[in-house]
Formats: structure tokens, sequence, C-alpha cells
């Protein structure tokens, strides 16, 4: 997870992974809260169901030895949080919720318990109007300038997949918008570059030549500029998007790539690949 490491947080990368994506984890307690109310007054069906899947998850998944034994063979750091969503705490809270409702007799004390029910989802997550409601600009609900950004390397590439190199958010939002669209750098590099420091043995590995991209457009390492250029090279990117205040505008100028064009708060540059690769996509028609 971006900004988590298993090894830096140890037995606290549970609670670090509970606390970003659960807020605060009230609506872990309150799972917490449902399963001990299963226990006392559920029915014995409903402790078939609930009871041992969750003392599963107790000793697997919400036990903060798991993560540090996991990650001594796997890397859980980007996946671990994942289990939060496919685990049945989505399902036994709305259900006792519901059983709740539907369990009180009188339409008074129903509606009763149906608005403390609601004052308690609310005052147990975050608004997601908090920030205000802001109405999407367009069908696909991506900013305007990053379709601006898709059409331009669109047009001015002669490649039906151009490969190109954006800055963080942009780079997230274009793989979901422009599937015509290659990245240079993957979600995972992108992660790990927010927080870890390129060092010389990984800025001289030539399997990863975006090592180098990241370090210099994004972390503002220095970079030597033949070895930014075979980055490029290596890599095949065709185009490079920056936000308009990254200092590494004129370098790009310097070093031979064109400015091919600007939007309103990026620069779209061109670097023309000596030796262009030509993607295809699979064709998995084939796969029996």
């Amino acid at each position: 997870m971006q900004g988590l490491n298993v090894t830096e947080k140890g037995l606290g990368y549970l609670w670090a992974c509970l606390t970003s994506y659960t807020g605060a984890c009230a609506y872990l307690m309150l799972y917490v809260a449902a399963l001990l109310y299963i226990c006392v007054f559920g029915s014995r069906r409903e402790k078939e169901i609930f009871i041992p899947c969750s003392v599963f998850l107790i000793l697997t998944v919400y036990n903060p030895v798991a993560p540090v034994i996991l990650n001594r063979f796997f890397d859980v750091n980007s996946e671990y949080y994942r289990f939060f969503w496919i685990t049945p705490v989505v399902v036994l809270v709305p259900y006792l919720f519901t059983r709740l409702i539907l369990t009180v007799r009188g339409g008074r004390e129903r509606s009763v318990i149906t608005v403390l029910i609601l004052c308690i989802c609310l005052v147990s997550g975050n608004f997601v109007y908090r920030n205000g409601i802001q109405p999407a600009t367009n069908i696909y609900k991506m900013p305007d300038e990053l379709i601006q950004i898709s059409a331009i390397i669109h047009e001015d590439s002669e490649a039906e997949y151009p490969k190109a190199f954006l800055e963080y958010e942009y780079n997230m939002q274009m793989r979901q918008y422009d599937p015509k669209m290659q990245l240079t750098v993957d979600r995972e590099d992108y992660l790990n570059a927010v927080s870890t420091p390129y060092t010389e043995d990984m800025l001289e590995d030539e399997a990863h030549p975006q090592y180098r991209l990241l370090a210099f457009l994004v972390r503002l390492q220095p970079v030597d500029r033949e070895d930014f250029l075979d980055a490029l090279e290596s890599s095949k990117t065709d185009y490079i998007v920056i936000n308009k205040n990254n200092p590494r505008d004129t370098f790009l100028l310097s070093a031979g790539l064109k400015k091919i064009a600007e939007t309103e708060h990026h620069n779209v540059f061109r670097y023309e690949v000596k030796e262009p690769y030509d993607f295809e996509l699979v064709d998995y028609s084939v796969v029996y």
C-alpha cells in the first residue's frame, strides 16, 4: 500500500492499513459489535454461518502477525489490504442492521431503530461529499485536461499504441481512460517511487530503465543526460507529460525532445525513438 511497508511497520502494519482504509477502524468496530450480537442473540443457523468464518478471519486476516509472516514469502505491501474488501465484514454488518429493523414490531419503534442505524452509519465513516460535491464535466468522469492530452498524443503519433510517461495522478487515470495508451511506468513502480529514493545500483539496472526516469522526473535525483536518453530509448517511451511546475522542462528541450503542445497545467514532449517498437495486442482467440 502506498506509504506503508510491512518491514518498517512490523506488527503495526495491520492497524495502519485498517486506519487508512476503514476510517479509523469504525467499520471494523461495527463488525465486532455485530459478531458479539450474533454470538449472544443469534439463531443457531446465523451462528453456523457467521462465527466459523469470523474465527478464521481473526486468526488470519485480522491477526497482526499474519502480514509479517506472509511478507517473508511474498511481497504483501501492495496486496494485503485487499483482504478487507472480500471478507464477510461487508455482509454481516448490513445483515444485522436489516435484521434489527425487521424484527422490531410497531411502525414507530421501527422508525426509531432505522433512524438510529442511519446515524451510526453516517458517523462511522467519511462523507463522500466532505470535500464538496463536484459534478463530472464529462461522461468519462476524468479530468478534461487528461482527455485533451490523450487526444494530443494520438493525433501526433503514427503508432496506434503510443507509449507515454506521465506523472502519478495522470498515470493512474490514463490507464482507466485510454486502453490504447501504453504507460512507461506501472502502478507498483510509482507507488515504490513515492517513498523510496533510487540507489546507484537501481539506476544502473538495465532491466528497469524506468527507474532512471522516475528518479529524474519525479524524485528530482541527478541522472546523466545520456543515461536519461538511454532510459527513454530502452523503454521505448515516445512521450513525456509533466506539470508546468516541474523544473525538468528545460532539460528535456536541451536533451533534444520536442515540446509538441501545452495544456493549462502540463507540457507534452515527444522523443523520437530510434528503433520504434510495434506493439501488438495478444490474440486470445487462439487460446483454448
